[in-house]
């Protein structure tokens, strides 16, 4: 009869993303123990889990303003109450797992961890080490980033011990999307590039070149509109939380993901179907800024050739005293604002955003008073419905005909909304 191998059980400890610790099949995480200083000494205990602890050091971390009349004791409690919650990953005993002697404390050196962090470090070593192979290389890479659920310690992040080693990693698994992306592109594997993209833009949203990268590889996989999608995702975050528009590069995309390239069509029919919008409404056509400048040269030609007069107009909100405002502000009364020239405008007309804080709008009018007259009637409207608007409402009107070496804007005094 043969003997039976024992395997040795594991603890596996996750620090990157959300902060979990599994044994034998027994999880505990910050959703089953929701005590925030709970997490904040475990932590501590785990990532620097191969020294001692003094009992002063974690008292500064529980207390780094001193705030507490006995924290020797309030420490010896949470400890406890550590205890209890590791004494959930049976049959380890939790005393085993954290260790107290002569006045420190420390993670066991005895029970076999396997720490996601350090792992994802080993394979960042191993690809970068001296005769590795490009296949071998971008193997470590992808097991690498596969394992970076998070940043580290996402949710104690902004905790000053942790801020160094959240930054380190941050730039490390950035650097190895971008590796692995190169190596990708040589490859022609454009659908894992999106499914590593997918992911980074998910761990961190506010890094543009990861959505580049996204949508340049949907553009190569001919998913058009999932790339229009992502576009318009980018847009709209970067808007609402810096107040900024995508880089050059990113419109660049923009007008790759529009340029659709159409099989061969003999029924002239099914061509006009595929022209005609989904939803038709009776406003005015609101679209992005790079099909608006289409829009605008076109409406030039047209101007020059019949003589008809159109009027360019730009809409700016700002404070008083001339400066952008705020983000949170913009957010709010952008979108108010859009809504009134929408409410306002003909269905002949072409309007987009130009900026955060600004529109940009054509008017086919026959005389610049009828422009002025619809420019009113959007400002009437907004003072109307948000009359408690704190902002300056500044325009200008503009004939297309005139010159490009002879334009000078008409600008009208700004109003204030009442």
């Amino acid at each position: 009869m043969t003997e039976k191998k024992q395997t040795k059980e594991k603890l596996y400890i996750n620090l990157l993303g959300d902060v979990s610790l599994t044994y034998n099949g027994n999880v505990i995480n910050d959703r089953n123990i929701r005590s925030k200083k709970f997490w904040v000494i475990l932590e501590y205990l785990i990532a620097f889990r191969h020294k001692d602890i003094t009992q002063g050091e974690l008292v500064n971390l529980l207390y780094p303003e001193g705030k507490s009349e006995n924290p020797i004791n309030a420490l010896k409690t949470l400890i406890h109450r550590i205890r209890n919650g590791l004494s959930q990953l049976k049959p380890l005993n939790s005393h085993d797992l954290l260790v107290h002697s002569n006045g420190t404390y420390s993670w066991s050196k005895q029970i076999e961890c396997v720490v996601d962090v350090e792992e994802f470090d080993k394979l960042c070593k191993k690809a970068s080490a001296a005769g590795c192979s490009d296949d071998a290389k971008l193997s470590y890479y992808i097991k690498a980033i596969d394992l970076y659920k998070g940043d580290f310690l996402q949710k104690s992040a902004f905790e000053g011990w942790a801020v160094k080693q959240n930054t380190h990693y941050r730039e490390l698994y950035g650097n190895i999307v971008h590796k692995s992306i190169d190596m990708l592109k040589q490859r022609g594997d454009y659908k894992k590039i999106t499914d590593i993209c997918l992911k980074a833009v998910k761990i961190d949203p506010f890094d543009e070149s990861f959505y580049y990268e996204l949508i340049l590889s949907l553009i190569n996989t001919d998913n058009s509109q999932e790339a229009l999608v992502e576009y318009r995702k980018m847009s709209t975050l970067f808007y609402r939380e810096f107040g900024i528009t995508p880089s050059k590069e990113i419109m660049g995309l923009y007008r790759e993901i529009i340029k659709v390239d159409n099989e061969i069509e003999t029924d002239l029919n099914i061509i006009k179907e595929q022209l005609g919008e989904e939803t038709p409404g009776s406003g005015p056509f609101f679209c992005e800024y790079e099909i608006f400048k289409d829009i605008y040269r076109l409406e030039v030609r047209a101007a020059a050739r019949t003589g008809e007069s159109v009027y360019l107009c730009l809409f700016t909100l700002s404070e008083k005293n001339g400066e952008i405002p705020s983000v949170k502000m913009l957010n709010s009364f952008m979108s108010k604002f859009r809504e009134c020239i929408n409410k306002s405008l003909r269905s002949g007309d072409v309007f987009a955003q130009y900026s955060v804080s600004q529109f940009l709008l054509l008017l086919p009018f026959s005389t610049f008073e009828n422009g002025e007259n619809t420019i009113r009637r959007v400002l009437r409207l907004f003072n109307r419905q948000y009359h408690y608007c704190p902002l300056l409402i500044n325009y200008s009107l503009l004939p297309l005909e005139v010159a490009a070496s002879e334009t000078v804007p008409l600008d009208i005094a700004p109003l204030e909304t009442e």
